[in-house]
């Protein structure tokens, strides 16, 4: 540790790239402090003032013992990282020279309620890594380029010191060890739900609604499951969870305007991540392959089959679909077929976010048009779970086509839930019979896209008309090379750094594939188990300017925005689903 500090002090007033004396390219130097290792590396070559610590906590230090449970890997990382973020969540320094101001700051990744795989902290040789960024004192003056050191030392030598000095001494096994009873609780409900026959379960006492900041609603009224469908859920350390089982099938679930239809539907969306205690969502719990269908206006489309809902007509070809301003009905049957094609395991919809020509078409609507190309999801939704297994969970408002669809129905009044199939059985308009697409051969289910390399790059011209790689990340879009792609209306990507996690996954993808194609689903879950086994740093470089903090997005999310990108070519081999 004293080496670094008198490297640091060295630094003063020198050119910002004196500080590359504290670290080096191949990985950095390593000290240590009260056992716990310092190594420093650069963000990226071009801003050597901002250097990346990386913290090394051993676990028995903490009296963390996990015996080889790899499962509780992600939550003592998530867990590690929010304990030391309180300590270091104020370290700002400015020093004073005359006119010049230099600034130093400590910058830590500050996650939201959900406990998502990381690149700020994971676990590694049985050891805790932290990895924060340091911004060291330097804000630059406008006409030279220097490092105010002994600023630098003051923040690594006081400050840092006294963050790591507090975390290890308040580190509280016992509130660790409840926390961590909390996370297996949530895997023992996902591996139960299959078992079960569910495809979510919300416990009681659940609060769903969120504030503005994304917390639980302070008043909110908590989830209470109706008694037709209260299940128990035991587990091995003796706790027991009474709450809702949702049913794999058809569900409806309607109601009056602000009722919590649509707050219920969006905990059941989230509850494919698992929440840290005390948010309120902790144990409404989702099939983690779940995901939200909306009608996405103007999306790209690629070479995708959309027959099963858009059939023929004229000169429009829907086997192989391509358009780069999709309508409201083909974007929302393209997001369905990509979610089935990827592996989803129910369909989550709001009939506020979807086309409603596309939905239904009721008795009358039916008699009049005889040759719509738009098969409606009523005609399709029970034939997606019989003939795929997929669930599909309805928030309806509108109409009442789909109660006579569904396998379960619930009403919703001021944010209470009561089974409704009773009241629905008495009023039944039309046989399921009613329901079909009176289709002239079987549909094939799942469209099995190659990806084609040669229309794959990471690279582009930039200004100056030579060709480099290019990788750039916003809150709505993704550029790698000449190809772009939207993710703004993907809900459950809930982070910047899942977008950019999803970003270097695409370009890890275009530029270590070999072969002349690729199967889209098989190399992304390559990469995506390389990255859950091994981390984010092989798919990683600092080299485009992005924040190394990366989140591990949903597989599904990844190959959503792989859909939407533009200047690929895919070939399709229709297999019909077994």
């Amino acid at each position: 540790m004293n080496r670094l500090i008198q490297l640091l002090a060295s630094c003063e007033f020198g050119d910002v790239a004196s500080l590359r004396r504290i670290y080096t390219y191949e990985g950095g130097e390593t000290y240590e402090y009260e056992g716990v290792t310092i190594e420093c590396g650069e963000t990226q070559r071009t801003t050597p003032e901002f250097v990346k610590f990386t913290l090394g906590f051993p676990l028995d230090m903490l009296e963390i013992a996990i015996f080889g449970d790899s499962q509780l890997n992600t939550m003592i990382a998530d867990y590690g990282l929010r304990e030391f973020g309180k300590h270091i969540d104020e370290i700002y320094l400015e020093k004073g020279l005359g006119k010049e101001k230099y600034t130093g700051k400590i910058s830590i990744h500050k996650p939201t309620s959900k406990i998502v795989l990381r690149s700020s902290s994971f676990i590694r040789n049985k050891i805790l890594y932290i990895s924060l960024t340091i911004r060291f004192p330097v804000l630059h003056a406008s006409k030279r380029n220097a490092v105010a050191g002994k600023a630098c030392v003051r923040i690594v030598q006081k400050d840092l010191a006294r963050a790591i000095r507090n975390f290890l001494y308040s580190f509280d096994p016992d509130d660790f060890e409840e926390c961590a009873a909390v996370y297996k609780r949530q895997q023992e409900i996902r591996h139960m739900l299959s078992r079960k026959g569910l495809v979510g379960f919300i416990a009681n006492g659940s609060i769903l609604p969120r504030n503005g900041d994304g917390f639980a609603l302070k008043g909110a009224v908590p989830f209470q499951s109706p008694y037709e469908d209260e299940i128990e859920m035991q587990f091995p350390d003796g706790f027991v969870l009474h709450g809702m089982g949702i049913k794999e099938g058809v569900t409806v679930i309607t109601g009056g305007g602000y009722s919590g239809k649509s707050t219920l539907l969006d905990g059941l969306m989230h509850g494919i991540y698992d929440h840290v205690p005390g948010d309120g969502r902790e144990y409404c719990i989702m099939q983690e392959r779940a995901c939200k269908i909306i009608a996405e206006d103007g999306r790209s489309v690629t070479s995708l089959d959309i027959s099963p809902f858009i059939r023929n007509k004229g000169s429009l070809s829907t086997k192989s679909f391509t358009s780069q301003h999709a309508s409201g009905s083909t974007s929302q049957a393209a997001n369905i077929m990509e979610a089935i094609s990827f592996g989803c395991s129910a369909l989550l919809i709001d009939e506020d976010r979807t086309a409603t020509n596309f939905m239904i078409r009721d008795t009358r609507m039916k008699k009049i048009i005889k040759d719509d190309p738009i098969v409606p999801f009523t005609d399709r939704v029970r034939q997606i779970h019989t003939e795929t297994g997929i669930s599909t969970i309805l928030i309806i408002g509108g109409s009442s086509e789909y109660l006579d669809l569904a396998d379960n129905v619930y009403m919703m009044k001021d944010y209470l839930i009561a089974n409704y199939n009773n009241e629905v059985a008495k009023t039944r308009q039309n046989t399921l019979d009613f329901f079909t697409a009176n289709d002239k051969e079987p549909v094939k289910w799942r469209d099995e896209r190659t990806l084609v390399k040669k229309s794959m790059s990471a690279f582009r011209k930039d200004e100056t008309n030579k060709i480099r790689e290019f990788v750039s990340v916003n809150d709505d879009e993704l550029y790698i090379g000449i190809h772009r792609t939207n993710i703004a209306r993907l809900e459950t990507i809930i982070s910047s750094q899942q977008g950019s996690a999803i970003a270097f996954v695409i370009r890890y993808l275009f530029t270590v594939q070999k072969a002349d194609k690729c199967h889209l689903l098989d190399e992304i879950s390559n990469i995506y188990e390389k990255i859950k086994l091994s981390g984010f740093d092989d798919i990683y470089s600092s080299k485009f300017g992005i924040d190394f903090n990366l989140e591990l997005p949903t597989i599904h999310d990844i190959l959503f925005a792989l859909s939407r990108m533009n200047n690929l070519k895919y070939e399709n081999t229709f297999t019909q689903d077994d």
